[in-house]
């Protein structure tokens, strides 16, 4: 197209040119330059107010944590383990269940160990297989004493016989005793703090009720023997 034809174009169309150019310069602006920076300006404030609440969330947090009973809650921690420990820890089970045994009037001839298995609520346990001797009126005695255990375990199987017609029976008993490994993790930061509810109070209390009469498990002891004599030369 020739010159003096564009610039006739230009002369004849030029009130609708002008505001055309203007009009998409203008939306090119608000696309490639405004839109964004609004866009950014948005999301920057989002995440302001994000971080505000975050920050605050923690702060009450790290006060909730500064009030708890560090010494209460160490006492918790102890009793629940007792009863529902973190590992196998056989000699302090095979001691406990001897003291069970004992206080109910039974005597333990044998103790082996039997089946370890897996649950899926992700609790472990062993088998203890236990050969005793006793009188009958203490067999009630003691299953109420197992199940009053102040750590978890269960009565698999239990086969009684009589000794010669009498009073005396022979027990041989099967029980499972429970353990789980500790949580490897207690949640994010972002998560709220557990809170010991009235439940978990009530059954913390029943477990000092229970292990009131038999020893904690850790506090089992065992006798020492003394190994020879006291002077070789005698």
């Amino acid at each position: 197209m020739k010159k003096e034809n564009l610039l006739k174009f230009y002369q004849t169309y030029r009130l609708y040119i002008f505001p055309a150019v203007v009009a998409l310069s203008s939306l090119l602006l608000v696309v490639f330059a405004i839109f964004p920076q609004v866009a950014k300006l948005i999301s920057n404030q989002k995440e302001a107010g994000d971080l505000i609440n975050k920050s605050e969330f923690l702060a009450g947090k790290a006060e909730a944590l500064e009030s708890y009973n560090k010494e209460d809650l160490a006492r918790k921690l102890e009793i629940a383990l007792a009863a529902y420990p973190d590992s196998k820890d056989f000699g302090v089970a095979i001691g406990l269940l001897q003291q069970i045994v004992a206080q109910s009037g039974f005597t333990i001839s044998s103790i082996a160990l039997g089946n370890s298995s897996q649950t899926s609520g992700g609790s472990q346990s062993y088998e203890l297989k236990m050969e005793m001797i006793g009188v009958k009126p203490g067999l009630p005695i003691l299953i109420n004493n197992l199940e009053s255990s102040p750590r978890l375990v269960r009565v698999n199987n239990i086969d009684v016989s009589s000794v010669n017609n009498l009073q005396s029976i022979n027990v041989s008993l099967v029980v499972q005793v429970l353990y789980a490994g500790l949580p490897k993790s207690f949640g994010s930061l972002d998560s709220p703090l557990p809170e010991f509810s009235q439940a978990d109070e009530d059954l913390i209390a029943r477990l000092i009720e229970v292990g009131g009469g038999i020893s904690q498990p850790g506090s089992v002891s065992t006798p020492s023997t003394p190994r020879g004599k006291a002077n070789p030369f005698e």
